[in-house]
Parts: structure tokens; sequence; C-alpha cells
């Protein structure tokens, strides 16, 4: 009986230390990164902060189409807080929360 126990004590702790590893990514799934090369940059900070400001990752929907920035507006703030209070008296409802 004893010997049982033994045996199967043996082949339940094989079978639950795979799960110890079980974090650890596949083979050939991570990056392996032994050989690449060590270099310097020669560009300054500044001029990569100068770099990421003119250039931001695209956002949202669409993110495979370039950033375009939009021509500046002619219109005031005024003048779209005047558009949106004449829309709203005139029966159109602003979309939020579920509604949107």
């Amino acid at each position: 009986m004893q010997a049982k126990n033994i045996a199967l004590a043996t082949v339940l702790a094989t079978v639950f230390a795979g799960n110890a590893f079980a974090f650890q990514p596949v083979s050939g799934e991570g990056p392996l990164f032994q050989n690449e090369a060590v270099a310097a940059s020669t560009v300054s900070r500044a001029e990569v902060i100068k770099q990421a400001i003119a250039n931001p990752p695209a956002a949202g929907v669409n993110t495979a189409v370039a950033y375009k920035a939009d021509a500046p507006s002619n219109v005031t703030r005024a003048e779209v807080r005047k558009q949106t209070r004449d829309a709203i008296a005139a029966g159109y409802q602003v979309k939020s929360g579920e509604m949107s």
C-alpha cells in the first residue's frame, strides 16, 4: 500500500509541477535579444522630444491612418456655444451616457 502511495505521490507531483512553469512563454514565443548591437544614440533628448511632439502616435479608430492635424477653426468659442444652444432649443439631443 505504501508503495502505491509513493508512486501516486510521485506521479501527482510531476503533473502539478508543470503548473509552476505555466507563466513562462512558450519556446520561440518571447523575443531573444542575444546578439543585439550596442550603440550610443546620436540624437539628443531635446531633438527626440521635438520629434515626438511633431509626430504623435495614432490613437483611436483607424490607427493605421497617419494623424493629420485639422486646419485651425475660424469659429470662436462663443459662436460654437451659441450654435449648440440653438441646436438644443430646436430639439437636438446631445448623445451622452448610455445613449451615445
